[in-house]
């Protein structure tokens, strides 16, 4: 009976392994008034750096200056950190403010543009793109993303709340000609104080044609109704992002004092956002990966503090930290998609391979390309029996001690690997 229900536990981990599956990492930036200037240009090693380190397949920017912007930070930086990136096309501003653009650069290997436009608003365009998963069924039954990437009016007061929630109200108009079932992705900087202000409700009210969601649900205790002004006369941290309680997601500022651009005052708003639809958490098809929505460079221990404080330790190296610190006053984004379908190149996507043989003896060597900066390694025997567990870190390489193991098949796996056979000898 024991080595039947080993062997159907072989049958299905065999079976997961070669259905496989396919990640999207989305990631949102504010690049901090990124222009065809020397300061911009000079500071673009670091994005370099911080794309090496998050490893996007989506990233989606806003306060691009102009198109020659643009195209800098794409040959320099995107490109330069992975040549399967493609821009979208550079779109000019439509609105009031045409000084601060939006645009998505993509990974070609996973990703089509199938559609791009701009919605305008009383503030800063709102742009649109439908992108399909490059998969083996691209053509007979595809898989679209709704992408809207945004920046929204800056600063307190009634007045620009209400530019915020203007802008809203055109995305929420556009949401209204999309299918019903489309799933949606609503990234920027929307510059809300807390999840209490009129737009930010806005987004997530539930009826809405397609309803959107915090995927990691970190709202603000709702005002009480007791005809006191939070905003203003009456303010109260309690029931804002602004304290400690929600220091493990603020985005904004990375420095306690400005550098030539950009603002000071340390880590203590959540300005940048990730917004999904709803049926991410339920869809079969595109879901979004559990626990993967992240603020990049934030360690949770940070309050008040500058991003590349050296005493800020934990997930994310202190290497990642100071370019973050260097290249902007915001962090980023970053969330996972998830489909159970293999893309058209997934045969090409390697970010594990054996440093040597997959002969061992005494220890298992493997070469870590493009790895993510958190992922889980682990190593079955034929009997689907776990051998080997490790979570690895921004690592390049990776020595395994295999001089217990028996002789005979073993198989590797990761969060982002095709399963790899090696055989101890």
């Amino acid at each position: 009976m024991f080595l039947k229900r080993v062997a159907i536990l072989f049958i299905y981990f065999s079976s997961s392994f070669l259905l496989g599956q396919t990640n999207i990492k989305t990631m949102f930036y504010n690049v901090l008034n990124y222009n065809s200037n020397f300061e911009s240009e000079n500071r673009t090693a670091y994005l370099k750096t911080i794309l090496d380190n998050v490893q996007p397949d989506l990233f989606m920017v806003c306060e691009l200056k102009n198109e020659s912007a643009s195209n800098y930070l794409f040959n320099n930086a995107v490109k330069a950190h992975n040549a399967n990136f493609v821009p979208a096309q550079f779109q000019f501003g439509t609105s009031s403010d045409r000084s601060l653009l939006q645009m998505v650069y993509f990974n070609s290997e996973k990703l089509e543009l199938e559609y791009q436009s701009v919605i305008p608003t009383v503030v800063r365009d709102i742009n649109h793109y439908t992108f399909k998963i490059k998969t083996a069924s691209i053509t007979t039954n595809p898989i679209r993303i709704e992408v809207f990437v945004t920046h929204l009016k800056a600063s307190r007061g009634i007045e620009n709340r209400q530019k915020r929630l203007s802008s809203v109200n055109s995305l929420v108009r556009e949401l209204d000609r999309l299918p019903a079932n489309s799933t949606v992705l609503f990234a920027g900087d929307f510059n809300f104080y807390t999840s209490n202000e009129e737009g930010f409700r806005q987004i997530i009210n539930p009826n809405n044609p397609i309803k959107l969601v915090d995927p990691i649900n970190a709202l603000c205790p709702e005002f009480p109704e007791d005809g006191k002004d939070y905003y203003d006369n009456d303010f109260d941290a309690t029931y804002f992002w602004n304290n400690s309680n929600f220091k493990n997601v603020h985005s904004q500022s990375t420095r306690t004092n400005s550098l030539s651009d950009g603002s000071g005052g340390g880590m203590d708003d959540r300005f940048d956002f990730i917004m999904m639809s709803e049926n991410l958490k339920t869809n079969e098809n595109l879901f979004y990966k559990n626990n993967s929505y992240k603020t990049v460079g934030n360690n949770g221990n940070c309050y008040n503090s500058f991003v590349s404080n050296a005493n800020c330790t934990g997930e994310f190296s202190q290497e990642l930290r100071n370019a973050l610190y260097f290249f902007s006053d915001h962090l980023p984004i970053v969330m996972e998609l998830e489909t159970p379908e293999n893309t058209l190149s997934i045969d090409n996507i390697k970010p594990i391979t054996f440093a040597n043989s997959n002969l061992v003896t005494n220890f298992l060597s493997l070469k870590l390309n493009n790895t993510l900066f958190s992922q889980k390694v682990i190593i079955f025997n034929q009997l689907g029996q776990i051998v080997y567990e490790k979570h690895i870190s921004n690592q390049q390489q990776l020595k395994i001690n295999t001089s217990a193991f028996s002789k005979g098949i073993y198989y590797l796996k990761s969060d982002n690997n095709k399963p790899l056979k090696f055989v101890k000898i």
